[in-house]
Order: structure tokens, then sequence, then C-alpha cells
């Protein structure tokens, strides 16, 4: 029997553990997830988008991207706001404060890529392509 910990979806799940860690820790002075500081992202991006778009962007589901935008809110970093041609639509805007933590965080963001970068040492594309192979063949498997 093969040790399971040497499966590719292992070692993907162990790695992505890793990293969210990584980054986990370096966001709590900021006191968003990293799933949080993706929706501040997205607005940084195209402020006013809606929920939908956003947890399109972010890979983050409606279940949970509902409650994270909740607490955003609360934190005064976000702001929902109806749309005038169809009520039914929320759209999401940055608050200033907002905006400011936002801007902080993908700096410190953008730092652990670089970081990321280097440590891949000129096989980012290669990387690259094999992430979109793995997520092309699991989408596949889906159908």
């Amino acid at each position: 029997m093969q040790d399971f910990t040497t499966f590719i979806c292992y070692r993907l799940k162990s790695t992505m553990k890793r990293v969210e860690k990584h980054i986990g820790s370096a966001l709590e002075e900021y006191g968003v997830t990293m799933a949080q500081s993706f929706i501040l992202f997205s607005l940084l991006e195209k402020d006013g988008c809606t929920l939908t778009e956003i947890g399109n962007r972010a890979q983050i589901d409606n279940s949970s991207l509902t409650t994270m935008v909740d607490k955003l809110e609360k934190e005064g970093l976000v702001e929902r706001r109806l749309f005038a041609q169809d009520r039914r639509v929320v759209n999401l805007y940055l608050t200033e404060k907002g905006r400011e933590l936002g801007l902080k965080v993908y700096n410190s963001g953008a730092e652990m890529n670089a970081e990321l970068r280097t440590l891949l040492n000129g096989c980012e594309e290669e990387f690259y392509t094999n992430l979109e192979g793995i997520s092309r063949i699991m989408d596949q498997n889906k159908a």
C-alpha cells in the first residue's frame, strides 16, 4: 500500500495549510482573515461589486461570504448599498477606513508573494501551468 502522504492531493493540502498559517499569522495584526483580505482586494480593484461578483473573484461560497461581509461591515470597513435600478441587488463599497486597511494588507500580501516567487527560483510559469492543469483535470472530472 502506498503511503498516503505521498499522494499529490495530500501534498497540495499540506502545503496550502502551511501557506494559510503563514499568511494568517501575518494578517493577525490587521484583524482580518485571508478570505476577508480577498474581499478587500476585490473591492480595491473594483469598488461597488455585487456579492456574487466578489464571491466568484475571491473563490468564496455565498454562505461564507455573507458572514464575512457582515463582520467587515460591523468593523466599518465596507458598506452595503442597494442598486438604484434593482433594489434586490446589493453592491459593496469600501469605506475610507476599509480602503486604508485594504492597501496595507495588499502591500503585506505583495511582500509575501515576492518571497514565494523567490522560492520558485525562476520556475513560476511552470508552477502556474501545472496548477492550471490540475484545476482543469479536476473540473473535467466534476462534469
